[in-house]
């Protein structure tokens, strides 16, 4: 059978399509050029973007049914939501949470006709909101009610939805969200600059440390497989060491605690010092 893995040209997504082929699935890769698929005899790459319905349309009609789909086409906008650009807030749901439902949507029935798996990458960020990652973890949020609804609305066809939650993991995104926030903060007005320029370079510094320090996506790829493979998955995976303990530290604290403990950790100025 086929599997279908979408943003596979960097990142998660190249990891699983790379995996699930060198362990004998046809994987169909979906990426928006076709010069950044990944190379293996077993992978078809295709142009695909989710945003754009002509190219969902015209993959649908041409993909056969699927054992698997793989939802991970996603983008990172930082920055302080006082002073985000809307139309940045737009793009980014646009991506990462209507773009999930549009592939979901076009894909459904090919599911279908294979009795197949939904696995959904989400993020740590759907389940807990870090500062300065406000549109991003919106997204997620959204995401997460997505997956948990589909969820239920798809059980009575026996199609499993698993949401994966990756905690840091290298990406060659990361670079362009860095990139793309020094941008939107060159656009910033003085007032903006004044009351969070501290907070946007200690976010900045802290981005470095983690990326750093971050896993391999290869450890994302293998939960991916196996939540496609095991004969009972479960509806969600937390993967990576930071995912479980901010998770559990959400769950287990106060508000005002964890708060207080994101905002320390990332480096941001404390209440009451010179902004």
């Amino acid at each position: 059978m086929t599997v279908l893995v979408t943003g596979a040209s960097s990142g998660m997504g190249r990891a699983v399509a790379i995996r699930l082929a060198e362990r004998g699935e046809e994987v169909v890769a979906g990426v928006r050029q076709l010069s950044d698929a990944p190379v293996h005899s077993r992978i078809r790459p295709i142009a695909l973007d989710v945003t754009d319905a002509a190219q969902l349309a015209a993959a649908a009609k041409d993909v056969g049914p699927l054992s698997g789909l793989v939802n991970n086409a996603g983008i990172t906008f930082s920055g302080p939501l006082e002073h985000m650009p809307l139309d940045r807030l737009r793009e980014q749901l646009e991506v990462n949470t209507v773009g999930v439902l549009a592939v979901t949507q076009a894909f459904l029935p090919a599911l279908r006709a294979g009795r197949g798996r939904l696995v959904i990458i989400s993020s740590t960020a759907g389940l807990v909101t870090v500062p300065l990652l406000g549109a991003y973890g919106a997204s997620k949020f959204a995401v997460e009610a997505i997956s948990d609804a589909l969820r239920q609305e798809l059980a009575p066809w026996g199609l499993p939805v698993i949401v994966v939650n990756p905690g840091s993991f290298k990406s060659q995104n990361r670079p362009k969200t860095d990139a793309t926030a020094a941008s939107d903060r060159a656009l910033m007005d003085e007032t903006a600059e004044r009351q969070y320029g501290k907070a946007m370079d200690a976010f900045l510094q802290f981005n470095k440390k983690v990326e750093a320090r971050a896993g391999t996506p290869e450890r994302v790829a293998a939960v991916v497989e196996q939540a496609l493979s095991a004969s009972s998955p479960r509806p969600r995976y937390l993967v990576g060491s930071d995912a479980r303990v901010t998770v559990a530290l959400k769950r287990l604290l106060p508000t005002r605690t964890v708060d207080t403990l994101l905002s320390r950790f990332i480096g941001l100025p404390r209440r009451g010092s010179s902004l």
